[in-house]
């Protein structure tokens, strides 16, 4: 039994396996540069930070397309439970990468397991939102959550840890009620009246705003240091496989390449993944534009490259959340991450925003 085969027999008592099926080689600009031979492929088990969804489209696109084939990897795209839960499984040994925010591999790291960030895949997805019919209007400002109640899933580092920041800064802590809610029940309760906002990520205001309420968000890292979506790995793993960590971000950078100038197509790939998909077609759709437009095309990758890292965002991030009792003051910001194994010099990698068309007609 191969080691691909053992993870998908332990898919029920563990992370849902999902087999990394390669399609045609198809194109997303420039040219590939494989590591290994196609009949000697190398084995990468990947956790996902959550399920399948449009927000990972770029990894669906590159493994069904045969991208990470090209690379001369067999990549199994795993279902997680979140970035903290893959931070860890990545820090144990369990999987050779995995995708979280920067806060969930600064807390991994902060608990002595040793993974590095090797690659910003997009921005922060964090965001307040609300409808008009609770809040009373839209939501435009931070200060207008003075006197509010807010829903936060106290298991989400991310959010909360953002949230918390951000009130902090705007004065007005004391002046939020925060409530508690379990996991993917903030709408329910923003809803229900038992709160009047709530924390999540944008897609939830684009899922109230699709179904016809007047919906509004501010992203969170509009007002706070953010280190949003990363690959990561341990630093070891990366010693040992540097041709593994360059052709599997090479061929992730061409994935979003292609699921960004073909939205349609990309959901194809990811209905192909995860069938019930299918019907949320019409929001998923709306939530891979928003991610390629918004998040993935980013400054950043316009001026440097896809996937390139900032050392001021990390320090900003590293010193938030140190000040906020998150992780000890003692951590080093310039070991959780690097850009040594990005082939900028690739089409897909250097030149990705050039590659790229994400003209869409987003409605919020």
């Amino acid at each position: 039994m191969t080691r691909r085969d053992a993870l998908q027999a332990t898919a029920a008592t563990a992370a849902v396996g999902l087999a990394g099926c390669v399609g045609g080689t198809g194109g997303g600009g420039g040219t590939s540069s494989a590591t290994a031979t196609p009949s000697d492929p190398t084995d990468v088990s990947v956790i996902l930070n959550w399920k399948p969804n449009a927000t990972q489209a770029g990894y669906f696109v590159a493994d069904r397309s045969g991208f990470y084939e090209e690379e001369g990897l067999s990549v199994e795209l795993v279902s997680g439970q979140g970035g903290g839960f893959a931070a860890k499984q990545v820090g144990l040994g369990n999987h050779e990468l995995g995708l979280g925010t920067g806060v969930a591999l600064l807390q991994a790291r902060n608990r002595d397991l040793d993974i590095r960030s090797f690659a910003g895949a997009q921005d922060s997805n964090a965001a307040i939102y609300t409808v008009e019919e609770q809040f009373g209007g839209q939501l435009t400002e931070p200060t207008q959550l003075a006197g509010k109640r807010v829903a936060v899933v106290a298991e989400s580092a991310k959010t909360m840890t953002y949230l918390q920041m951000l009130l902090q800064r705007e004065g007005i802590r004391e002046d939020v009620e925060l409530v508690n809610v379990g996991v993917e029940q903030q709408t329910s309760n923003l809803l229900s009246g038992n709160v009047d906002a709530a924390v999540g990520i944008f897609s939830d205001s684009l899922g109230l705003d699709n179904k016809g309420y007047d919906a509004s968000m501010l992203w969170l890292a509009d007002y706070t240091p953010a280190i949003g979506r990363t690959v990561f790995a341990r630093p070891d793993y990366a010693a040992e496989h540097p041709d593994v960590i360059r052709g599997f971000l090479r061929a992730t950078a061409r994935g979003w390449m292609r699921a960004s100038n073909d939205p349609e197509a990309a959901m194809d790939r990811m209905v192909e993944a995860r069938p019930s998909l299918s019907k949320s077609r019409e929001i998923g759709l709306l939530k891979m534009k928003y991610t390629a437009k918004n998040l993935v095309l980013s400054d950043t990758v316009r001026e440097h490259g896809w996937g390139h890292q900032v050392a001021d965002a990390w320090e900003r991030v590293v010193t938030g959340l140190s000040e906020n009792d998150v992780i000890e003051g003692s951590t080093s910001p310039g070991d959780a991450w690097t850009n040594e194994y990005l082939d900028t010099e690739t089409d897909y990698v250097g030149s990705y925003a050039e590659n790229v068309s994400t003209d869409y007609d987003l409605p919020v």
